[in-house]
């Protein structure tokens, strides 16, 4: 079944109310809006419509209703009224970036700080660091018959433990082969023509058994690429304890755990790479803490290309109409500058 134009006006004057109440809404508020003349009666009808529809929640029997995830979404694609910025907001926004101009990092931090401020969420923000995560050296020792522990530095220490039939000398031979096609180079540069040339060193000149040296290549690969030319950045966490959805301090400090675990929140921003603002609403979400909320994220670019994300995270009853506006406006303030600004201290 469709939504006629009624159902839409009242389940988009429900979410309203409901975005504003974190309370239940009935018919009687509903119909306290003067714009839409609709009678109690026919609200209650149509809300038991929308309910069966799936847009709809009644959380208990003698309460009113709440949006579902289906709900919200709808409102987000269909519903969703254009937020305007206002033009004090926006010449104090362009004013704060410019100033942080000499430095990506600076200026992508501070775009966050005020994406928090401008929206009262938290604000997760991912962008390029200075470094870069080239390969410094790699050895190969043996520790154990059979185990060889595999060393590779990059700007930190990575070390693992592998199953390999490899003596001292075969260690210092493959580990000077490695070093001389990898060393200086970034898990992208490690391409099918390196691979064949260490093979060649390795396998046919020194007696390495390919097995081994796929074990080795592969934990290489991913050791480097783990430490990839990402970083993350929260702000705000602390607004979660703001709604009544984080009432319960268990569930609070859930969250709060989430936030600092930088891997996980650096997955949760690769999720999605679509262009202009987007929004993954409860259950959207992969991770089952964010199920109760709603995560909105815009991308920003260098030359066409897409090298950061900004979003916001807070409960799905969420302000998206301002939200969305916010970080359109953010992420187009960024677009001009990032080309702009070197990553470079001085």
């Amino acid at each position: 079944m469709d939504l006629n134009d009624r159902k839409k006006l009242i389940l988009q004057a429900i979410i309203d109310e409901y975005i504003g109440s974190a309370e239940p809404v009935g018919s009687r508020a509903v119909s306290k809006r003067k714009e839409l003349g609709i009678s109690s009666a026919t609200i209650r009808n149509e809300m038991a419509d929308l309910e069966e529809m799936g847009y709809l929640i009644q959380p208990h029997t003698s309460a009113g209703r709440i949006p579902s995830d289906a709900g919200y979404r709808f409102y987000v694609n269909s519903l969703m009224k254009r937020y305007k910025m206002g033009v004090e907001a926006i010449e104090q926004l362009q004013q704060q970036l410019a100033g942080k101009i000499g430095r990506l990092d600076r200026a992508i931090r501070r775009a966050g700080f005020l994406a928090s401020a401008l929206t009262d969420y938290t604000t997760v923000i991912s962008a390029p660091v200075s470094e870069v995560m080239d390969i410094k050296k790699v050895d190969l020792v043996p520790i154990a018959e059979h185990t060889v522990m595999l060393i590779i530095v990059t700007r930190t220490v990575r070390n693992s433990i592998l199953k390999a039939d490899l003596d001292v000398d075969e260690c210092e031979k493959l580990a000077a082969v490695l070093n001389e096609k990898i060393r200086g180079k970034t898990a992208d540069e490690i391409n099918l023509e390196t691979i064949n040339e260490i093979q060649l060193e390795a396998c046919q000149r020194l007696g390495i058994e390919p097995k081994v040296l796929i074990n080795v290549m592969h934990y290489i690969y991913e050791a480097v690429s783990e430490l990839d030319d990402t970083e993350i950045y929260v702000e705000n966490a602390k607004s979660i304890l703001k709604y009544p959805e984080y009432r319960d301090i268990g569930k609070a400090q859930e969250m709060f755990s989430f936030l600092e675990d930088k891997s996980k929140v650096k997955q949760l921003m690769a999720g999605t790479d679509s262009d202009g603002v987007r929004a993954k609403i409860g259950t959207e979400n992969e991770n089952e803490i964010l199920k109760d909320c709603s995560l909105v994220t815009v991308n920003y670019s260098l030359d066409g290309k897409a090298v950061g994300k900004l979003g916001v995270i807070g409960p799905k009853r969420m302000n998206y109409e301002k939200v969305f506006a916010s970080l359109d406006l953010i992420s187009n303030e960024i677009n001009k500058l990032v080309g702009y600004i070197t990553t470079d201290d001085s």
